[in-house]
């Protein structure tokens, strides 16, 4: 490992800040100017992934050249930064890595800037964007909003997703809570498209912070925003639903929108209802990683099943979580639906936090037999690519992002093509 990749990991050690003071203070000290680019901003609990996805794949359609700014990844770092859909390459991003660590050194009267290992991806992100000239960027929180690296950057319009309870520790108890640290976004006379909740504290939450919207600690001075909520059916699908929310963003600043269906159509969202097949098996990949996640895609996970496939294998590993039992009542209720023909547990790596243990897991009352046990993803695919095709069917693996990263590597479906938005263009 080089020295830069080294440091980046050192930066793991200093765990999450819920601070915009550093961050700020390295953006003045590289010399990030944003006049020349667009902007977009995106919070949320579920689904901000998937919008600033299809940003990035219809903007690409369009020839508008975009940067994307994600997180986590699944595989490997380099997909937090994403060019024309594309990860940047290891080179690239380990020359802007290094201008990042220099800069954190202080010289002369200056302080040294320790900064989170989030942080640093996102100033990464702002220096392959200065380095690039690219048209418009699109940043995803990472948690919250209101004291997110990511709040350091001007935009030109925000979005706001679903919003459900998570996070509680850090965010509140309550959605109104939730939603107003979300919804701090909000930029001073800029627009806000925000998706319509039924909770009644939500839009009690998000008016009042586009009414007090502004960070004066970050150079901002305050001014009402330009809200839009935006109503979604009940049967509307995920896709739809974030088609619509993407298309009244684009038209709040006057981004061409007539690439967008074809965009939805087209994007391979890596890890998100992610079919895959090899050799000799097929995969059906999904991050959901929290119970409203899961219950959203729930419907489109079970029509999958059935479209793909006349039996199926459930692979499920989960992060740590306040809501397990509900987590597991939903994995229940796709058992429940079409029984698999086994359901294998095993434990995700490479998160923040350890996986819950199998053990933990296999206590509960599963719905159908066999339960088996792995104490990883590659113990688990070795077994069930040694059964015979007949016996496992579609493998259905959810539960957390880091799983679905590390059933990608493990089938040597990290590369560059692999992890683009879009298919290659003929």
């Amino acid at each position: 490992m080089s020295n830069v990749r080294q440091w980046l990991e050192l930066t793991r050690q200093n765990g999450m800040s819920l601070d915009l003071k550093n961050t700020y203070l390295m953006i003045k000290r590289l010399n990030i100017n944003f006049d020349s680019i667009k902007v977009i901003h995106v919070a949320g609990s579920n689904g901000k992934g998937s919008a600033c996805a299809l940003m990035a794949a219809s903007l690409t359609l369009c020839g508008v050249s975009n940067l994307m700014f994600s997180s986590p990844h699944v595989s490997r770092v380099e997909e937090r930064i994403r060019i024309d859909c594309n990860p940047i390459n290891k080179s690239e991003f380990d020359l802007a890595l290094d201008e990042v660590r220099m800069t954190c050194k202080g010289e002369g009267n200056k302080r040294n800037i320790d900064l989170t290992f989030f942080e640093v991806t996102f100033l990464v992100a702002l220096v392959c964007a200065k380095s690039s000239g690219i048209d418009v960027m699109i940043l995803e929180t990472g948690l919250g909003g209101r004291l997110d690296a990511t709040r350091c950057a001007p935009a030109d319009a925000c979005l706001l997703t679903s919003i459900s309870c998570e996070h509680t520790d850090i965010l509140g108890e309550s959605i109104g809570k939730i939603t107003s640290e979300k919804a701090a976004i909000a930029r001073p006379g800029k627009p806000i498209i925000a998706r319509e909740m039924k909770d009644k504290g939500y839009r009690k939450a998000v008016l009042n912070q586009v009414e007090n919207a502004g960070n004066e600690e970050i150079g901002e001075s305050p001014m009402p925003a330009l809200v839009k909520f935006v109503s979604i059916s009940d049967q509307c699908t995920i896709k739809n639903e974030t088609e619509i929310l993407v298309i009244e963003l684009f038209n709040s600043i006057d981004l061409p929108t007539h690439k967008v269906n074809q965009a939805n159509m087209l994007l391979r969202w890596p890890a998100r209802l992610q079919l895959i097949s090899t050799n000799s098996n097929s995969f059906l990949l999904d991050a959901a990683h929290n119970p409203s996640g899961l219950s959203r895609v729930l419907p489109e996970l079970k029509e999958l099943i059935e479209q793909n496939s006349s039996s199926w294998t459930l692979l499920f590993g989960t992060s740590p979580q306040r809501e397990l039992d509900l987590m597991i009542d939903l994995v229940f209720d796709l058992c429940s639906h079409n029984p698999p023909n086994a359901i294998c547990l095993t434990k995700p790596h490479g998160g923040r936090y350890p996986g819950v243990e199998t053990r933990i897991l296999s206590n509960y009352n599963w719905p159908s037999e066999p339960v088996l046990e792995f104490d990883n993803a590659s113990m688990a695919l070795e077994y069930l690519t040694k059964e015979a095709t007949e016996d496992i069917g579609l493998i259905v693996s959810i539960g957390s992002l880091y799983l679905q990263g590390n059933i990608l590597k493990e089938l040597g479906l990290d590369g560059d093509e692999e992890l683009s938005l879009l298919p290659k263009q003929s």
